[in-house]
């Protein structure tokens, strides 16, 4: 052993062996050529550099994650990469010089003449290479990066492929007539004009005057952070490929200085929810059952009416912005948000859209969630007597449910499914496939179960045999499981497989440059912390499969929203992480 390491150590005094050491860190190979003082003014920048991120990782770590996601910070990094690059390769080479040039005794050292054998050029020509690689990969590493902040923070998300020409608009249609298609409540008492009636309509100089899009950036100034989750089934045929229509919204409310949290959600199919002043004035007149000033069809499609139907209806985000970019989709968000806000109360401070696509992705990125099962879950086809899906349950559905479309189905979905569900110990079983792959039958058993992005994904969208308001508690529980999943301190690692699905997951209009606060707020909430609250039917105390608003549950809706902290669990140690200050680990 000891005449190995005394080889290895000579080796490394030679030419090739020196520009190694120096390609993995500067000024190694200068040291061993004996050159102890070159050596030391080699590795001078490098030394700066990895003692300043050791600094920061000691002191500061909230400070990556807002680096992380700074364009600025990002394309400067990329500079230093370059000019990294070009020192780096010169302390390789002058390593493989100052070695060739070493010798015993000093008088002779200028004497010796640097290797020129077909070995030696390979060698050093195979470092050069491989250094050329590294700063290679880090480079395209930072152009993901700023690619994926870019699709984030875009008005028009990436994932967006679907167009409508200018004018187009989008009918306002519904697949979702019978919210619980197969426990349809034969009592049930909701019906359009619900809203209408002594008493029950809206004064429309009373209802809020939000003209202006909300300031995200000022997000903590009121002590709370109040976001919109929109999650959206992109791309998924039909009107999936164009406009946007929200399958789920979810507002997270968080009071920082406690770290209390709530999830609020606020089901699709909500009728007659009232508008603020600007917009509810075009909205005067009752129509479809619900009073005026109110948007007079279910919640989802009010998008679709700001971003394409009746944009100008909507005061804000018209056009262009400066930069030339269509201002569309941002426009459709907004009004959904500015409607939600009127409806909850709340000063809501900005969206994140999650493409429910995307977050499998994401959830796969992370390896999977951990997912407690409150109550079995299942999917497969049903229809009239005589037809193949009864076989599989006779319904009176009309057309027939053929079973759990597989988004993007290509075949491969559900055969991926049938090999995750045999390490899922009998907790996941596919119980159906269809011969051209979009459609499964599927059983998802109560209790504790790991999860990957398919599987959670098809928890979280069915609801063929439950309701809407089942769905949204499942919705729900997937995203206090992926928060539970996630740990700040272990995300970083994994960040360069999370990147290229960050980009067609979310979209969000909060600044990312407080991605160290919120991870700061983050890490002290733990999903089973987190309160819910659902504007449901049974919650509000109306009997039936929607809620058409009237003046009377509005203000019961606030105040179940402002109360709905009350039980929430503080977050760890007493505090939300000192208002948002920053993560540690």
């Amino acid at each position: 052993m000891q005449q190995f390491m005394a080889m290895l150590q000579m080796w490394f005094k030679r030419p090739v062996g020196a520009a190694l050491l120096s390609a993995i860190f500067p000024g190694l190979g200068q040291a061993a050529a004996g050159q102890r003082s070159r050596a030391a003014i080699v590795a001078i920048p490098a030394l700066s550099v990895v003692g300043a991120f050791l600094l920061i990782a000691i002191f500061d770590r909230s400070a990556i994650f807002g680096s992380a996601v700074d364009p600025g910070w990002l394309t400067s990094l990329l500079i230093v990469d370059i000019a990294a690059l070009i020192y780096h390769l010169w302390a390789v080479v002058d390593a493989f010089i100052a070695a060739g040039y070493s010798g015993a005794d000093p008088r002779q050292r200028r004497r010796k003449r640097v290797p020129t054998t077909v070995a030696a050029v390979l060698g050093v020509g195979l470092i050069l290479s491989s250094t050329v690689a590294v700063h290679a990969g880090v480079a395209s590493m930072d152009m993901d990066f700023q690619h994926t902040i870019n699709c984030i923070t875009a008005l028009t998300p990436c994932w967006v492929t679907g167009t409508l020409q200018p004018g187009e608009t989008i009918p306002i249609t519904s697949d979702d007539a019978n919210i619980s298609l197969v426990t349809d409540d034969p009592g049930d008492t909701s019906s359009p004009g619900a809203s209408q009636g002594p008493g029950g309509s809206f004064d429309i100089s009373k209802l809020p005057n939000i003209i202006t899009t909300p300031d995200s950036g000022n997000w903590a100034a009121d002590g709370q952070l109040n976001v919109l989750l929109l999650g959206i089934d992109s791309g998924n045929g039909g009107s999936r490929n164009s406009g946007l229509r929200p399958d789920s919204m979810i507002v997270l409310h968080l009071d920082i200085k406690t770290g209390k949290a709530a999830m609020i959600g606020i089901p699709r199919n909500t009728m007659c929810v009232p508008l603020p002043q600007a917009v509810a004035a075009h909205y005067a007149k009752a129509q479809n059952g619900c009073s005026g000033g109110t948007w007079p069809y279910m919640l989802n499609w009010l998008a679709n009416d700001a971003g394409w139907n009746h944009p100008s209806y909507y005061p804000f985000l018209q056009g262009k912005d400066a930069q030339g970019n269509d201002q569309t989709y941002a426009r459709a968000i907004t009004a959904t948000e500015q409607a939600i806000e009127t409806l909850t109360g709340l000063n809501i401070d900005g969206y994140v859209m999650i493409n429910l696509m995307g977050l499998v992705g994401l959830i796969n990125a992370l390896g999977g969630i951990d997912i407690t099962v409150p109550t079995q879950v299942y999917d497969k086809p049903c229809g009239p007597a005589g037809t193949w899906e009864s076989k599989y349950r006779v319904c009176a559905l009309n057309p027939p449910h053929d079973g759990y479309g597989v988004p993007e189905a290509n075949g491969s979905i559900p055969q991926q499914m049938v090999a995750d569900a045999k390490n899922s110990n009998g907790m996941q079983t596919i119980t159906y496939s269809s011969p051209n792959g979009y459609d499964i039958g599927f059983l998802i058993k109560a209790g504790k179960q790991h999860m990957d992005g398919d599987w959670a994904l098809a928890y979280a969208r069915t609801r063929i045999y439950t309701t809407d308001f089942d769905r949204i508690k499942r919705q729900q529980l997937v995203l206090k499981s992926l928060r539970s999943s996630l740990d700040p301190c272990t995300i970083l690692p994994k960040v360069p497989d999370l990147i290229n699905s960050l980009g067609n997951a979310v979209s969000t209009n909060m600044p990312l440059a407080d991605a160290g606060q919120w991870a700061g707020l983050a890490q002290h909430i733990l999903g089973n912390n987190v309160a819910t609250v659902n504007l449901d039917p049974a919650t509000l105390g109306v009997r039936g499969s929607q809620v058409y608003f009237t003046p009377a549950l509005w203000a019961k809706a606030k105040s179940l929203v402002a109360h709905s902290l009350d039980n929430a669990v503080p977050a760890s140690g007493g505090s939300g992480g000192s208002g948002g200050s920053g993560f540690s680990c």
